[in-house]
């Protein structure tokens, strides 16, 4: 029964340390605020690509998010819910993932959508508005960073799931 729950309890944790590598400070050239989204690429394949994280999960991600940003507790989640709620539906109808190219533009319009959506939230929850500089640089790096996260997700799949 363990050889049966490891696999995804070892994804399961790292996409909480991968939510932990979002939010440290890590002092490279002062880009600290401009990391690349890891947990959201590892919300968008293990959820809506490969549908293996429950949305309890997702929601739990989102708290731990926002506890360690010192954001408003349960932002992050309603973005992450939404979204996911959302590209489930359009991939029971139109999203086609037959080549990686259609997944990575999948995931910039996905990532483009929660940072709008959680910008939005949080200029409007704290009655200010924040620069738009951020979220876009974020966009630019996660997109691009998404090619190495999901041939690195492929391997944990191909490693822990796939027998």
């Amino acid at each position: 029964m363990i050889r049966a729950i490891l696999p995804n309890l070892i994804l399961h944790l790292i996409a909480i340390l991968l939510v932990i590598l979002n939010v440290s400070d890590v002092e490279i050239a002062g880009f600290a605020d401009v990391v690349p989204l890891f947990d959201l690429m590892a919300i968008f394949y293990f959820t809506v690509f490969r549908n293996i994280f429950a949305i309890w999960f997702v929601f739990v991600l989102g708290i731990w998010n926002d506890a360690l940003s010192d954001n408003m507790l349960g932002a992050t989640s309603l973005c992450y819910i939404l979204l996911i709620k959302l590209f489930l539906i359009l991939s029971n109808k139109m999203l086609i993932r037959e080549n990686f190219k259609q997944i990575w533009e999948q995931f910039a319009i996905f990532c483009f959508l929660f940072l709008l959506m959680k910008w939005m939230i949080l200029s409007v929850l704290n009655g200010s508005y924040y620069s738009i500089v951020t979220p876009f640089v974020q966009f630019i790096l996660s997109s691009v960073f998404y090619v190495l996260m999901h041939k690195f997700f492929d391997f944990l799949s191909a490693k822990f799931l796939e027998k």
